[in-house]
């Protein structure tokens, strides 16, 4: 997919709201951070954030703008709300102009909230980038400036990361590679993972001894372990195998 992604303000005369921190600061780490992510999962950017503009409507028409002329398939804009006259204002809302874009909304949104935000709801909202992009668009406000709790809770990588995810349902793989030994304490049979059928030749399968074995990387999940022979003549081999259940295998 194509994604346009508008990093919110960033261009004088249109800079963000200030709270305890500022918006402008953090919609580009939320920004470039989410365009990275993204493009690392295959798919184009457009960056719809002017370098310049002679007024704030300048600077919202340059976005729509460069949306509309490179077709994106979603538009994306980053910001951060700001209501000091509220005593305590927190959370993250999603506005949209359409239909089109609810679902994209919904999806974002329910992964921000993940993360400890208050949910705000997604709502209409009468912005001049989400009534004149021709791609269904959202306007992200991840959450408030102005606010302590959700300053603390803030994360700029995590933020990116969740609306990610909304958008491409993706998550990162975040478990920890786990190198050990393989300690075999009765004779078994070992199967490549990527021939998991009940009837695999019997050339397919690898007999191991009694013996410690060195593994590259440990997943407890479905008892997958990558192993690193120590045997030349298994090198061919592929190094990712699944243990039969009778197997009597320890970790260390």
């Amino acid at each position: 997919m194509k994604f346009g992604i508008d990093i919110g303000h960033n261009c004088p005369p249109d800079t963000g709201a200030v709270g305890i921190k500022k918006e402008d600061d953090l919609t580009k780490a939320v920004g470039s951070r989410l365009s990275q992510k993204l493009s690392s999962a295959g798919h184009s950017i457009i960056n719809c954030t002017p370098s310049q503009a002679s007024s704030v409507s300048d600077s919202l028409r340059q976005r729509v703008k460069k949306a509309n002329n490179n077709q994106v398939d979603v538009f994306v804009s980053i910001h951060f709300n700001a209501f000091s006259p509220t005593p305590n204002p927190r959370g993250a809302e999603v506005y949209v102009a359409s239909n089109t874009g609810r679902a994209i909304a919904q999806s974002v949104l329910s992964e921000i909230v993940k993360l400890g935000f208050k949910d705000k709801g997604v709502k209409n909202g009468n912005f001049f980038v989400l009534k004149n992009t021709s791609m269904p668009a959202i306007l992200i406000e991840c959450c408030f400036v102005d606010s302590q709790a959700d300053m603390n809770l803030f994360d700029a990588e995590k933020m990116a990361e969740a609306i990610k995810v909304g958008l491409i349902g993706e998550p990162e793989d975040t478990s920890t590679p786990q190198p050990g030994i393989l300690k075999i304490t009765q004779t078994t049979i070992l199967k490549p993972s990527t021939l998991q059928s009940s009837e695999l030749p019997k050339e397919e399968l690898a007999s191991i001894e009694i013996g410690d074995y060195p593994v590259l990387d440990i997943r407890r999940e479905e008892r997958h372990y990558w192993v690193k022979w120590p045997d030349s003549s298994k090198a061919n081999r592929n190094e990712h195998f699944i243990f039969e259940e009778h197997a009597k295998v320890t970790e260390s």
